[in-house]
């Protein structure tokens, strides 16, 4: 049976936001579901495996100075299309590696002043970041990062974009059923379990071994620290966070997300981009979506910060671009 969301504005002391009406059979297989006959095959988030060593706590380069709003299109001007460009995962639970790949692309980007503008894959971390093999399936955001630093991941556009030596494989869809897309659920999602360390499209002349990009460290934020998440956007550029999904969540539209309603269905890793505060003094991050720019606000959302809102601040996590690459 479908579940349908009305067209509500959730009011409370602290906000106002709104969500369309929504199909949730649309949605669900957007993003990691605990329902699912897949359930055994989501990421598991095995808190005890990420040691303490992982956590960053400080850093000598940090900015002091944070602004009231922050957004990283208009402070890192060169990397601003890059920063802003909403990706689709499709009909496929890869927003570990989605959000990844379009984080590391942006401070690489960042990193260079602007000169490296390509897209990194995607498809390469989901087929070769999570030593599980789900796919679309699900998967470690952590282990993602690793595998940058440890092996480094090559370029890769988005879908049917012929960009790069691995472009991503499932097409663009409606994940929430409220645009002229095809939907989600009725599209084949493509299998992705083999790693193939070589370069897939045929009109990438470059090298796989010579495409490889990498990160000098990687690491996890303090845990739940606001802080340190702003000073990490201001100083490298976005960062890849975990949140938990909601039913209501599927349908937000515009302004700050700060109430849940309806069942905890999965979780969903996004990119944050900058922060703000609304006309009614609630604060925000602005955070950036993989379900295409029909979804929310341009593909954007902003949730409540400062007090972990869907765990959105307790695991925070990026990687340091290496540039001495050739």
């Amino acid at each position: 049976m479908r579940t349908f969301i009305s067209f509500v504005i959730f009011v409370s002391s602290v906000t106002t936001w709104v969500a369309a009406a929504t199909d949730t059979a649309f949605a669900k297989s957007s993003y990691e579901n605990f329902d699912s006959r897949t359930r055994k095959l989501v990421q598991k988030t095995n808190y005890d495996s990420w040691s303490k060593k992982t956590r960053k706590t400080f850093d000598i380069n940090y900015k002091t100075d944070i602004p009231k709003e922050f957004d990283a299109r208009q402070y890192f001007v060169n990397c601003a299309n890059v920063i802003g460009d909403v990706k689709d995962q499709g009909n496929c639970a890869s927003s570990w590696a989605v959000a990844v790949a379009s984080t590391f692309t942006d401070r690489l980007c960042i990193a260079t002043n602007g000169t490296f503008t390509q897209n990194l894959s995607a498809q390469n971390l989901m087929s070769c970041g999570d030593d599980e093999k789900l796919g679309c399936n699900g998967g470690s955001a952590f282990k993602a990062w690793e595998f940058i630093t440890g092996k480094g991941i090559v370029t890769g556009g988005n879908f049917d974009s012929n960009e790069g030596c691995q472009p991503y494989k499932n097409r663009p869809c409606d994940h929430y059923g409220d645009s002229g897309m095809t939907n989600c659920s009725s599209l084949r999602r493509t299998p992705m379990t083999i790693c193939r360390e070589k370069c897939i499209n045929r009109n990438y002349k470059v090298k796989y071994d010579d495409d490889l990009h990498k990160t000098s460290v990687n690491y996890i934020t303090s845990w739940t620290n606001a802080t340190q998440i702003q000073q990490e956007i201001m100083t490298y550029g976005p960062v890849t966070a975990l949140m938990y999904v909601y039913e209501n969540f599927m349908g937000y539209k515009k302004g700050v997300y700060k109430s849940t309603v309806g069942d905890l269905i999965g979780y969903q890793h996004v990119k944050l981009i900058g922060w703000g505060v609304d006309n009614d003094g609630n604060e925000y991050w602005l955070a950036m979506n993989s379900w295409n720019s029909n979804w929310g606000e341009n593909g954007l959302f902003k949730i409540l910060r400062g007090y972990n809102f869907c765990s959105i601040e307790l695991l925070v996590m990026a990687g340091i671009a290496d540039v001495s690459q050739p």
